[in-house]
């Protein structure tokens, strides 16, 4: 957590209990992305390195174009992104 109070990917990750699929944004995208997996960790295992940047592992997001999680469907536009700054607190969580 950094001095405002802000958690990056990889703390997330954590307060998700270590599970995949949470939902992230950042102000610059103009979608919501739900994180697929952090390169070479299995869900539920621990990451690798010291906190808060775990040695800096991708991380893989879909992206899907919509303004909130409610309005994410099957239908609902999406890619598939990987993101090499996952320790940077640019990324919020999405509730």
């Amino acid at each position: 957590m950094n001095s405002d109070g802000l958690l990056n990917i990889y703390e997330q990750y954590y307060e998700a209990e270590l599970k995949y699929g949470f939902f992230i944004k950042a102000k610059s995208w103009q979608s919501i992305g739900q994180v697929m997996f952090i390169a070479g960790i299995d869900e539920g295992q621990p990451l690798r390195g010291e906190p808060p940047y775990f040695n800096n592992p991708k991380v893989i997001v879909r992206l899907f174009y919509a303004d909130s999680v409610s309005q994410i469907t099957e239908s609902t536009t999406s890619r598939v992104v990987a993101l090499v700054d996952g320790g940077t607190y640019r990324y919020q969580p999405v509730v």
